[in-house]
């Protein structure tokens, strides 16, 4: 945290410890509702996954779900900063006890930004491995963003432990003089790292997506569902504009640190929801048909390595042939269901990124 110099302290107000002007209730209100809305979807997806499909959690499932344990960690740290630490007060009407506490739940906060992003991340980037035929370019491309995600993870987590010398000294602000990094370019890095690697998640898809063997219709349908992490990337980059503010333009950071604090837990809430959105197609299809779904997805139902999943519920008794997730072209007969013959395939054998 710079400290501000003289001249500035002098033009703030006398400090007001027992009424201070607040933000009110709308950090704790945002982040709350933003947390429940990212947990109804978490729960859909699982739904889906485990009764309409009928499948076992692979890994995308349980990094998806570590991600929101992570993200419920940052939307913790939001509510108490902002209802108990001050970060909605000037910093000016904060007590020293106040500034220390500020400063550990911001570091503690940073850290499960950080790894919650990253998780949420590597889970969408895993489930495009499903899309992916083996030895392609997408396919490539996606380990790419697997490791890119981790490696940012873990080199963020790092720094941010060795920005000061102890690290305690972070929010220890008797000692002086605070033998610590300058935070800006760190803080700064790894916001732009993270809103590119947003971006590689929104875009990797979409040319695989347009090239399916479906109908235009479908098709777009498709890649309008995966689209709806631009909002993800639209928020990392207002984040990084209140980052910067809050680090370089002003020095009442608790005041102005509630717009980055907002942004921070939305950004990862918004992560979440995008990431399951895909999954809900077919569970709003079935509250507005009455399909059944059969899927073959589990570990030990496979052909070539990948998984077919289809949607069962066509009035006209018959089957149909789909091309496996990412194989070479083999095809899997499916048997009729109660309900009838096929409606569509959930997903074909992507033939663009080959």
């Amino acid at each position: 945290m710079r400290q501000p110099p003289p001249e500035v302290r002098a033009s703030w107000p006398a400090p007001n410890f027992t009424n201070p002007e607040t933000r009110g209730p709308a950090l704790v209100t945002v982040e709350l509702l933003a947390l429940s809305i990212s947990s109804i979807f978490l729960g859909m997806r699982l739904y889906v996954r485990t009764r309409v499909v009928r499948s076992n959690l692979d890994w995308d499932d349980w990094l998806m779900i570590a991600g929101a344990i992570f993200g419920v960690g940052v939307t913790v740290c939001v509510v108490l900063a902002s209802s108990k630490y001050g970060w909605d007060l000037h910093i000016w009407d904060l007590t020293v006890a106040k500034m220390v506490a500020s400063r550990q739940v911001s570091f503690a906060g940073q850290n499960l930004y950080c790894t919650a992003g990253s998780l949420v991340r590597i889970s969408i980037f895993t489930s495009y491995l499903r899309l992916a035929p083996p030895g392609s370019l997408f396919r490539r491309l996606t380990f790419v963003g697997i490791a890119a995600s981790a490696l940012t993870n873990f080199a963020f987590v790092v720094a941010l432990l060795a920005e000061c010398r102890p690290f305690n000294s972070y929010w220890n602000l008797s000692r002086y003089p605070i033998d610590c990094y300058n935070e800006t370019p760190m803080l700064l890095a790894y916001s732009a790292i993270a809103a590119l690697l947003d971006l590689f998640v929104w875009v990797l898809p979409l040319p695989t997506l347009y090239h399916l063997s479906l109908p235009l219709s479908q098709r777009l349908a498709l890649v309008t569902l995966f689209g709806f992490g631009l909002v993800v990337v639209i928020a990392s980059c207002i984040r990084i504009y209140w980052c910067y503010y809050v680090l370089e333009e002003t020095y009442d950071v608790t005041w102005y640190g509630f717009h980055l604090w907002i942004w921070t837990a939305v950004e990862v809430q918004l992560g979440i929801i995008c990431g399951c959105v895909p999954w809900l197609k077919v569970l709003f299809r079935l509250w507005r048909t009455g399909e059944t779904v059969i899927g073959t997805s589990g570990r030990g139902s496979q052909t070539n390595g990948q998984r077919a999943t289809a949607t069962i519920g066509s009035k006209r008794g018959t089957a149909v042939r789909m091309d496996t997730l990412g194989g070479k072209g083999e095809s899997i007969d499916l048997e009729r269901s109660s309900a009838g013959g096929v409606s569509e395939t959930e997903l074909c054998r992507p033939t663009h990124w080959a």
